[in-house]
């Protein structure tokens, strides 16, 4: 079953290979007719002659001379080319993954829809580990103004973007995913200046420094060396803080600051209010097939990107499929009982209307939310649909809770979700705006 995978059109390897063949043909009729010239011209005296005689076959007839020759070269070539293959494979390719199923699934993502996925923090992380098994094309925007633990330290001793969120995703789309989270999430837990540091957040650090300071190059270093899929943009390359006025009126700055704040939070905003965006960001937002909002602390992660001026004007402008993906759980002093169209209403509220047509939420509130704490299952209230729709937003309903811990989404059901969307999207045929995919 395995060597069918060679027959799939598209993998690009059979035209390689019959143009390899064709190329020996041509070479093989060469030498052929050059040595039929010195064969004919030229007549090889005493034992030499026997020499020739035996070496060219000629003991044999015509039909099976050519034949034998024939043979012993498609021979030599079979297995020079499959030793050869196997040597120079054996660096790129797992020894126990086939050759074939990995070209097929290679040549399969890369040519999947380009996606942009804007958030942070865990959600994002989610989403990316679910996203980078349907396509390569895979760009993550994520927020840079966190102050906290690690990524706040290095942010203030180094002047450097906070790389906790960057270090999350570079997780997710880790080629070697298990690995390099042992290694990227590994803190220190003690050690004068190392203690409550992740590593990933010191290598992150050491790459922009090795690249004069350059947090954007430093980020692509570690990516190559972590064959990532996809690429990791900041939003801004300008130091930026969050800060949030409270329903009572205070202001709370700082990210790690309004998380712990244990108030109701009215709304957010940077400081600087007018930091550029990452120009990269603006191309890649504007030429994506999908443009997902979320899944993420809606004031903390998601919120913060589009307050960055030319993000949201670009999503806007983008004619990708935009996708607002809906906690599964709501989170204690941020969003206590926030159903769907809160979170829908909550980033309007911040950056206007128009910047996403749906919303996709979990349909699946039966698994119970193994946590504590004040944290409840996002529910859909179906009164609220109508309020969706004139706000241009079309809520669709699926499965996508992970069953294991139900605080998060699951990524392989969340990713599929989204890419049943866009493939129903593609072929005119609207989201089916109750369920996709089965409850479990």
């Amino acid at each position: 079953m395995r060597s069918r995978r060679w027959l799939t059109l598209g993998i690009g390897v059979k035209r390689y290979l019959l143009l390899i063949f064709l190329g020996t043909v041509i070479l093989a009729l060469a030498l052929a007719m050059f040595l039929a010239f010195v064969y004919r011209t030229i007549d090889v005296p005493g034992p030499a002659g026997t020499i020739v005689y035996f070496i060219t076959l000629q003991f044999l007839d015509h039909p099976v001379r050519e034949i034998t020759v024939g043979v012993l070269g498609l021979l030599a070539v079979i297995v020079g080319a499959t030793l050869l293959g196997r040597t120079v494979l054996s660096v790129m390719v797992d020894p126990d993954d086939d050759l074939a199923e990995a070209l097929y699934q290679n040549r399969r993502l890369q040519s999947g829809p380009r996606v942009v996925a804007i958030g942070g923090g865990t959600g994002l992380g989610v989403l990316l580990r679910g996203l980078k098994k349907h396509t390569n094309n895979i760009t993550a925007v994520v927020t840079v103004a966190d102050d906290g633990g690690s990524s706040g330290k290095l942010r203030e001793d180094f002047n450097l973007l906070p790389p906790g969120d960057v270090r999350q995703c570079l997780t997710a789309l880790a080629d070697s995913e298990s690995l390099m989270h042992d290694i990227m999430e590994y803190r220190f837990t003690r050690g004068q200046g190392l203690q409550g540091h992740s590593l990933g957040n010191l290598l992150i650090a050491a790459m922009a420094d090795l690249n004069d300071g350059n947090f954007e190059r430093g980020v692509n270093a570690i990516s190559e060396v972590l064959r990532v899929r996809g690429r990791i943009l900041p939003s801004t390359l300008s130091q930026v803080k969050l800060a949030a006025e409270m329903t009572d009126g205070s202001i709370v700055r700082g990210e790690s600051r309004i998380r712990s704040a244990g108030k109701p939070i009215e709304r957010v905003f940077i400081e600087p209010r007018h930091a550029s965006a990452n120009g990269e960001a603006i191309k890649e937002i504007l030429s994506a097939d999908i443009i997902i909002l979320g899944p993420g602390s809606v004031f903390t992660s998601v919120i913060p990107n589009l307050l960055v001026p030319d993000v949201a004007t670009a999503v806007r402008a983008s004619g990708a499929l935009k996708i607002y993906v809906c906690n599964v759980a709501t989170e204690p002093g941020e969003t206590d009982g926030y159903d769907p169209s809160d979170h829908v209403r909550s980033v309007t509220q911040h950056v206007g209307s128009g910047l996403f047509q749906y919303t996709l939420a979990n349909s699946n509130t039966r698994v119970g939310l193994q946590t504590s704490g004040g944290a409840r299952m996002v529910e859909f209230d179906p009164s609220v649909q109508l309020e969706l729709l004139d706000a241009g937003v079309q809520p669709v309903m699926a499965d996508v809770v992970d069953s294991k811990d139900s605080r998060h989404h699951d990524p392989d059901m969340l990713a599929s979700a989204i890419m049943n969307m866009h493939d129903q999207v593609s072929k005119g045929e609207p989201p089916i705006p109750i369920a996709i995919g089965a409850s479990r």
